[in-house]
């Protein structure tokens, strides 16, 4: 026996409801996520700017204690060469959170100018369904919606401006944590070679 059209619609909105539901929860999940990995990503960072720095202090102990023995010192270029790339890292890695959280902050604020545009947009639209006793005549219609598309263009114009930027620091972000990352393995690499050289 069939459902009646009442109750078909009623389990229709059941399912799309779940279905909704579904979604938010995995959306909640995967910020989360995100927001953790973030934070993996800036203590990553930091980590390797304290090994650059420390690598450095190294390297330059051993070459005092290697200016001590009788033997030359060879290839002494990799040895200045591994200094800038691991001087390098450290900056890049340094600055790695500064781009991160310049990023998040005009995500963010893109997103919020957004919101705001939306809401607008909705209100001058669904201005005829208010049926409000002062919304009546087109003069109070026209009233109610002139600031608001006001508001709208200056949110959109908002939402481009902090777009701009947001699109900067991602890029910014994405390789300055790139860069640290190549210029501390070539440090190592260059710092390596020049030790079994030297030994």
């Amino acid at each position: 026996m069939g459902l009646s059209p009442r109750a078909t619609a009623h389990f229709a909105r059941q399912r799309i409801d779940a279905a909704a539901k579904a979604v938010a929860a995995v959306a909640d999940k995967r910020l989360q996520d995100s927001e953790e990995n973030q934070r993996a990503y800036a203590t990553f960072h930091n980590s390797l700017a304290l090994f650059s720095g420390g690598t450095i202090a190294l390297s330059v102990t051993y070459l005092g204690y290697l200016k001590t023995l009788s033997k030359p010192v060879v290839h002494s270029s990799w040895l200045i060469g591994s200094w800038v790339a691991l001087l390098m890292c450290l900056t890049l890695s340094l600055f790695f959170g500064f781009f991160v959280a310049h990023y998040a902050h005009f995500y963010r604020s893109r997103e919020y100018c957004e919101a705001v545009k939306k809401r607008y947009e909705t209100e001058i639209t669904e201005v005829a369904n208010l049926n409000a006793v002062n919304l009546q005549t087109d003069s109070e219609i026209e009233a109610y919606v002139a600031p608001r598309q006001q508001r709208m263009e200056a949110s959109k114009q908002n939402a481009r401006w902090n777009e701009r930027r947001e699109i900067f620091y991602r890029h910014a972000w994405i390789w300055t944590g790139r860069l640290a990352r190549l210029a501390f393995l070539a440090g190592l690499g260059l710092l390596l070679g020049f030790a079994v050289k030297n030994m």
